[in-house]
């Protein structure tokens, strides 16, 4: 992005990283993510990146030369996170993507797992300019590109067909600084998953995503070591069926018969299995939602329309894009599919395994507005039967727990990085008070609701600027080489 957006977020990185002063919050309600009540007035002091204290009303002494903030009426939660985003769809829609982790600040998401795409080279260097602080943006790990069969469905990843390519896949992307492997794929050879599986571990990479369900079974992955399982009524719901083998593949009809052969005894068994492994899920349960709206509701209208760049756009509108309106034959086998989805997920929670909250947001993926759906799904969570709370840790300290760094992150607790966010109202009371943002802190810095909406503001103008220089007649195809396929 250049120009007026680029000049605006260069001056406010700078401002951002030269901010010395502690930042002191006085008279807060917190609300930790521990799963403790909401704790009220409360002082919370920051220094450097870090919550240095916690002091209890009056009984709380200031340090010197401190920012204070009268929060008096208002709740701090951990920063969230977005555990399933794409950075991707080709070199013409990099400032698409770049106005994502915009987005994503400004919605209160301090961290994003970008599960793969063609923008790997680019989306690195954005990681490593949000960690130094010359970027303002979330804090990004990603797969680097994805692991694929011998026909990928998306440009960007690797082609593997047998054990030698598969290694050879997983030893690059180490080498390029990949954070963990992202497999997609219908289906591997027994031997070439195996090798993807015993590779990354000789890596030390994480292997997380889709299920190759035609040839390997929901268990089969789990007892194999995928550690995050994408989106729970695709990948998860059929090993609760015990006709899971002779359902195996992908398809609406597929995933009707497997929700329609749901065996509670059967899912329990599986969720045990998964906590005994550490398996966590990933549900995208609003991404799904707005996939079953397309044809019935007019996101030209959307609030959020006005910030989404055109390249983005045209790859999600169903007549310019990939992506065809659902038929209005299958929705009511669709909602049968998401009712059984939102069971599991209640018992999912309630079986000890750990929910990640992620929207799947980015380049074909219909109507996914980066930040927002976020908050979307965490509506869905509690709508399905979750506490506000465990809706909260699902964006929040699940996430650290995935990622192995609880003891620095994920939680409100002295030591822990100061990514906080101040609301105006209490999430615990309803999960949308998520969205009434007052202010964010991202590494210990503080941004104003002024700084959110100049964020935005900025974002707005970009998009309408970008969208004057679009010839009428542009094609999707033309903008990106992104090829969509079923799920991402």
């Amino acid at each position: 992005m250049r120009n007026g957006l680029s000049i605006f977020l260069f001056f406010l990185s700078a401002a951002y990283a030269g901010q010395p002063a502690p930042l002191v919050f006085t008279h807060v309600t917190i609300i930790d993510a521990t799963g403790q009540p909401a704790l009220p007035d409360r002082n919370v002091v920051v220094v450097g990146d870090r919550i240095q204290a916690i002091g209890i009303g009056s009984k709380f002494r200031a340090p010197r030369h401190a920012r204070i903030v009268n929060a008096a009426g208002k709740f701090t939660i951990p920063g969230l996170w977005d555990m399933h985003v794409h950075l991707r769809g080709g070199p013409d829609l990099i400032a698409d993507n770049e106005s994502s982790l915009t987005m994503f600040v400004a919605n209160g998401i301090v961290g994003v797992r970008d599960m793969g795409g063609d923008l790997a080279p680019t989306v690195f260097k954005w990681r490593a300019e949000i960690a130094n602080g010359t970027r303002l943006g979330p804090r990004i790990v990603s797969a680097g590109r994805k692991i694929e069969d011998r026909v990928p469905s998306w440009q960007g990843s690797y082609a593997v067909g047998d054990p030698d390519s598969a290694r050879r896949a997983v030893r690059e992307l180490k080498s390029m600084g990949a954070d963990f492997v992202k497999i997609y794929s219908t289906m591997f050879s027994h031997e070439t998953f195996a090798a993807v599986m015993d590779e990354a571990k000789r890596q030390n990479l994480t292997v997380v995503g889709h299920l190759p369900l035609m040839t390997h079974s929901v268990r089969d992955c789990i007892d194999a070591g995928v550690k995050s399982i994408e989106h729970l009524e695709f990948h998860v719901l059929p090993g609760c069926s015990r006709s899971e083998r002779q359902l195996l593949g992908f398809g609406i009809q597929l995933l009707f018969a497997q929700a329609e052969t749901f065996d509670p005894e059967w899912a329990n068994d599986l969720i045990r299995r998964m906590v005994d492994h550490e398996v966590f899920v990933t549900p995208t349960l609003a991404a799904v939602a707005q996939a079953m709206e397309l044809g019935l509701v007019d996101y030209s209208q959307h609030p959020q329309r006005k910030y989404i760049f055109p390249g983005m756009w045209r790859s999600w509108d169903p007549i310019l894009g990939v992506r065809a309106p659902a038929r209005a034959s299958d929705l009511d086998v669709w909602q049968r599919i998401h009712e059984r989805g939102r069971v599991l997920l209640k018992m999912l929670q309630a079986g000890g395994v750990g929910l990640l909250a992620g929207s799947d947001c980015g380049v074909s993926n219909n109507y996914t507005f980066p930040g927002w759906i976020l908050h979307r799904e965490l509506e869905l969570f509690v709508e399905a039967g979750l506490t506000p709370m465990q809706a909260l840790q699902a964006a929040t300290r699940n996430p650290a727990r995935f990622l192995g760094e609880l003891d620095r992150t994920g939680t409100v607790e002295p030591g822990k990085i100061a990514n906080l966010l101040l609301l105006t109202a209490n999430p615990l009371d309803d999960i949308r008070n998520t969205q009434r943002i007052d202010s964010v802190v991202l590494r210990g810095k503080l941004l104003t609701r002024s700084d959110l909406d100049q964020l935005l503001q900025t974002i707005e103008n970009a998009a309408a600027k970008k969208s004057q220089s679009i010839r009428p007649g542009d094609s999707f195809q033309r903008l990106s080489g992104t090829i969509r396929a079923s799920g991402t």
